[in-house]
């Protein structure tokens, strides 16, 4: 009598819902596991749900092959009302300023005891049992569910591997705790022989003062971590120099890299269906030279000061390469930025046009993709770099806040695929802005000749800039071939479905 199989390990996968950037990976995630052959439940915010499951739908064909299984959705309402926030403001960036930051981690705190009576079948039939959890970072009240279940939980937190050494190593030693002022540098030396240099400024969150927007939020991560029974990591180990196994040394616990997730679908499909604003830049880019073109994007929370988005704006302008440019929040720029956007920008997608500027949403993984694409500026956010990655694109870098000044250093000098504009302080944002100094007031911090420099360096034809654009295609071969069959990416989650059945 043939044997009965073994059932299919189930993992319930909860994204932090803070940040699109952090939902989407899971979603993709979600797909691989599938492909896989796990059975896979995502639970998310309403908001969010519709985005994680448009990125189901339209998945790489992978969710189709032999043996995958099925993906279910589901949306647990996210109590905004409850603690002060608009209906359906269930990311930070749809808040209307930095002072409703607390109230989102009031409303996450009360979607957490919401998520722990879906899974326990409070009041219903009970539900299956996960055989793992994997959770975003700020979703510390897991702990309480999966002790509760009796599962283990896994940790992803949208970091790469690098940035979750480094701040390791930073918990353990402190040594931005002996530095004079917060622009001193410091030795961050996890990755012998490399050494890492940084400024209190430019710290990852986890180090924020509790008395900082959202601070107290984030003192909960590192007691999350450390119970937590490993990491699953968006990376692929041929990319960040072992870092994935030092850092299993380093804490104790496993380590799966799994990356890069963004690779589970094809570059035409992105997290929404294909808008007139999708369909612009792409005909804009049709029209253009191969590799002529310079994608300048800062992620789904990267708003500039209107000063130094002018001086951003007068170095694109004057770029010697088209140059396609995503501008978040541009109705709320001052309207004296928004006549100089009109007169010295196109906002039509004219295929002859310089500066395209496209206002709000953009399909960057089709962009990063497309031929027309020679250089991406970046604020280095780790799905972006990951993506850039992916495309086989060199990057100019121009880090904001959170782990981005460490992956501009991964970027620059330990992969050599890209170029730093110069940036040495965070831009202000939600986290980390003050309660006293205006955003619009605030100047310049680089301007508009230093940006000018880095863009001609991206764009080089010399030597340099093609070895940068040889070692970027090499990565980008790397990264496909981690997730094809006996790749290292494809081997790690083909051992953790293992390890639960």
């Amino acid at each position: 009598m043939e044997r009965q199989r073994a059932a299919k390990p189930h993992f319930v996968l909860i994204p932090f819902t803070g940040t699109i950037s952090h939902v989407i990976p899971m979603a993709d995630l979600g797909c691989l596991l599938a492909s896989h052959g796990a059975e896979v439940t995502i639970i998310t915010t309403p908001v969010n749900a519709a985005i994680v499951q448009s990125r189901v739908d339209r998945a790489h064909p992978v969710s189709q092959s032999h043996g995958a299984a099925a993906i279910t959705v589901t949306a647990v309402p996210f109590p905004a009302a409850d603690a002060g926030l608009p209906e359906g403001c269930e990311r930070m960036d749809l808040l209307r300023s930095q002072d409703e930051v607390p109230r989102f981690f009031v409303a996450n705190r009360g979607f957490g005891e919401a998520v722990a009576r879906y899974c326990l079948g409070v009041g219903e039939a009970p539900r299956r049992r996960p055989s793992c959890i994997i959770s975003g970072m700020c979703q510390t009240w897991v702990l309480g569910l999966a002790r509760e279940l009796g599962v283990p939980y896994y940790v992803f937190h949208g970091f790469g591997a690098f940035a979750l050494l480094c701040i390791e190593y930073l918990y353990k030693h402190r040594p931005h705790e002996a530095v004079a002022s917060a622009d001193e540098l410091f030795d961050v030396p996890a990755l012998p022989p490399f050494r890492l240099r940084l400024s209190r400024r430019q710290l990852p969150p986890h180090f924020l003062p509790a008395t900082s927007v959202g601070g107290n939020a984030l003192q909960g991560i590192r007691d999350f971590d450390v119970a937590a029974d490993g990491f699953v990591v968006n990376t692929f180990e041929e990319l960040e120099s072992g870092s994935a196994a030092l850092l299993a040394e380093a804490t104790g616990k496993k380590v799966i890299a799994v990356g890069s997730v963004s690779l589970c679908r094809s570059p035409s499909l992105d997290p929404q269906p294909m808008s007139s604003d999708a369909r612009r830049c792409m005909a804009w880019l049709d029209a253009k030279e191969p590799t002529s073109v310079v994608y300048v994007s800062f992620g789904s929370v990267g708003r500039m000061p209107p000063a130094q988005l002018m001086q951003l704006g007068m170095a694109l302008v004057s770029c010697s390469s088209p140059v396609l440019w995503l501008v978040k929040g541009a109705d709320s720029l001052p309207d004296d930025v928004k006549e100089w956007l009109r007169e010295n920008t196109d906002a039509d997608g004219v295929a002859g046009s310089k500066c395209l500027v496209v206002r709000g949403w953009a399909p960057q993984v089709a962009i990063l993709a497309h031929p027309a694409v020679g250089g991406f500026m970046t604020h280095c956010g780790w799905g972006s770099t990951l993506e850039a990655v992916a495309a086989g694109v060199p990057m100019a870098t121009w880090p904001f806040f959170a782990e981005q000044f460490i992956n501009e250093q991964l970027i620059v000098d330990v992969l050599g695929i890209g170029v730093s504009v110069g940036v040495t302080k965070p831009t202000e944002n939600v986290l980390t802005a003050s309660n006293t100094a205006g955003g619009s007031e605030a100047e310049a911090e680089v301007g508009m000749e230093q940006v000018k420099k880095a863009l001609d360096m991206l764009m080089d034809q010399g030597p340099k800039g093609e070895e940068r654009r040889n070692k970027a295609h090499e990565l980008k071969l790397k990264a496909k071939g981690a997730l094809e069959k006996g790749g290292s990416s494809y081997n790690n989650l083909e051992n953790l479905i293992q390890s639960f059945l």
